[in-house]
């Protein structure tokens, strides 16, 4: 006697891309898609973990690209597939400001907003000569770059990464320079003759690239101090 055929990978819910405004269908994990994962997690390797998850969603969301999504919109996506495969809330730990005790607290996943924002490069003029132009990553270029993801670089490396994740092309007034096509030595090396003012009109937009925000208000279980936690990112909602 044949086993029943389940028809639970058909997509059944509905949400709309953060960055691009799209509706698609999805649905939640099955045990398969949530064995990965949790043997991904085990191995504690984050880009290890970083594909599984993007091989989750991309089966999950059938017929959308997230390879070419922002880090942001892939994010947003994770966290409402997750919701419905696992819950539609998380318990987290957090620390009260004024006598340190540790409250568990209960954040309802379908309260996590982020508002709609389209993409758009934007072009930052470096002199009068050079310009950059600037782009949301995406998890490839993440990976690509270890940045956020690799535990042993320093915090000025970080922001070097993250910088040099988001550039796009360099342009002068003969050429646009795509930084894809450049070797990363060169790339590096551009990096490192800009001053510092330069270099912050670039941080800007890297510190302004939307994310995953959510302010939940609690009354410390001890002290009864009255507490406001900001999750910001999708590590934080887990």
């Amino acid at each position: 006697m044949a086993l029943p055929n389940l028809s639970n990978d058909r997509p059944i819910y509905e949400m709309t891309i953060p960055s691009t405004k799209e509706t698609i269908k999805y649905r939640p994990f099955l045990v398969k898609e949530q064995k990965a994962l949790l043997i991904a997690y085990e191995s504690k390797d984050t880009k290890q973990i970083l594909n599984s998850m993007l091989s989750c969603i991309e089966t999950c969301v059938p017929g959308t690209n997230i390879r070419n999504l922002a880090t942001f919109d892939v994010d947003y996506m994770f966290l409402k597939v997750r919701s419905k495969s696992v819950g539609e809330s998380t318990k987290l730990l957090s620390a009260c400001t004024e006598c340190n005790e540790e409250n568990e607290i209960t954040i309802n996943i379908e309260d996590v907003k982020m508002e709609a924002s389209e993409i758009k490069n934007q072009v930052i003029p470096i002199n009068d000569d050079v310009s950059v132009e600037m782009k949301y990553p995406t998890y490839a270029d993440v990976m690509s770059k270890s940045v956020g993801i690799d535990e042993e670089i320093s915090g000025a490396e970080e922001v070097f990464n993250s910088i040099t994740s988001c550039l796009n092309a360099v342009q002068t007034k003969e050429e646009n320079i795509l930084i894809s096509q450049e070797p990363k030595e060169e790339v590096d090396k551009f990096i490192n003759s800009l001053t510092n003012t330069q270099l912050e009109k670039m941080s800007k937009f890297v510190e302004n690239m939307p994310t995953l925000m959510h302010l939940h208000e609690y009354t410390c279980k001890k002290c009864n101090h009255n507490n406001t936690v900001e999750l910001k990112g999708l590590q934080d909602f887990f």
